[in-house]
């Protein structure tokens, strides 16, 4: 009986402690956004994973892209984001375009999921 017990605690134990994670490693606000926008407006183009879509067959972040090679920063991320959409640069913001580099960035690992982009910092942040 005792060790059944145990277990129960142990399962408990790391049951609580596994949501602590999941809770601590929440999307910003932010990047929540980028998300919501990106597949709105960019995944018809750059598909729902970025890997692929029907405008761009290129992956724009993670393995094969080309996101660190042709921009070098999340500034010249963000200036680039200025041409999109393609077809309505105008349909987005400049805050919700600062959203959707949060996400890209956030996705390629170059900034946590937790992170919020400072524009003015943006140019200091390094994309790998």
């Amino acid at each position: 009986m005792k060790k059944t017990f145990g277990l129960i605690g142990l399962v408990s134990g790391v049951a609580i402690l596994f949501a602590g994670v999941l809770q601590a490693a929440a999307p910003s606000k932010q990047v929540a956004e980028g998300k919501t926008l990106y597949a709105e407006a960019c995944a018809l183009c750059h598909g729902a994973d970025g890997k692929r879509g029907e405008g761009f067959q290129t992956p724009i972040w993670g393995e094969g892209s080309l996101i660190a090679t042709k921009f070098g920063t999340a500034q010249g991320l963000i200036d680039y984001m200025q041409l999109m959409p393609f077809n309505n640069p105008a349909m987005l913001t400049d805050e919700q375009k600062l959203s959707v580099v949060a996400y890209l960035l956030s996705n390629h690992g170059a900034i946590p999921a937790t992170a919020t982009l400072d524009a003015a910092k943006a140019a200091s942040i390094p994309i790998k």
